[in-house]
């Protein structure tokens, strides 16, 4: 019971975290892997700015195109961190497709809570149009477009810390 009061309390931590980022700083990429690189303590302060600095262009559904959202990328980038073990330069291509295999399941798990995967598709779903323009920047804000992206990034983030905790357990189990 100890646990499971832990891990709601991690899980409601880290869904927060990624939603208060969005609204306050923007940029769901970046966003939702903040939440879960500070909650799960992926990295020091100067490896987070980078790496929060790299993820950046993923927002918008990469660049602002509406193509993937940008949080579902942010919680794969999380995943990797946390499931990529070494150096790059020591993996073998078990490692690579083990890690390629946990990030297919939070894809499929993302794709089945949002309903979407595509920035368009959550943003037409959720605002009534997807404000695929930039120039409508205005509009989106003033249709509420930074409560939906809020709400996506605090749920991509619950999700990958979630799927995170699950595979521990799982690996925990099978060890």
């Amino acid at each position: 019971m100890a646990k499971e009061l832990a891990s709601e309390e991690l899980l409601q931590k880290v869904e927060e975290a990624g939603s208060k980022c969005e609204r306050e700083l923007h940029g769901c990429g970046r966003c939702t892997l903040a939440a879960l690189m500070q909650c799960f303590g992926l990295a020091d302060k100067a490896s987070t700015d980078l790496v929060l600095k790299a993820a950046l262009p993923l927002s918008g559904g990469i660049a602002q195109t509406r193509n993937t959202c940008g949080a579902l990328l942010g919680g794969l980038m999380g995943i990797g961190m946390v499931f990529f073990a070494g150096k790059l330069e020591d993996a073998e291509a078990k490692d690579i497709q083990a890690v390629m295999a946990l990030g297919r399941r939070y894809y499929r798990r993302f794709e089945k809570e949002i309903g979407n995967v595509r920035c368009f598709d959550i943003r037409q779903v959720g605002l009534g149009r997807s404000f695929s323009d930039p120039d409508q920047y205005e509009a989106f804000v003033k249709a509420g477009g930074y409560d939906l992206c809020a709400s996506v990034c605090g749920k991509a983030a619950r999700l990958a810390a979630e799927f995170i905790l699950e595979v521990e357990e799982e690996r925990a189990k099978g060890a």
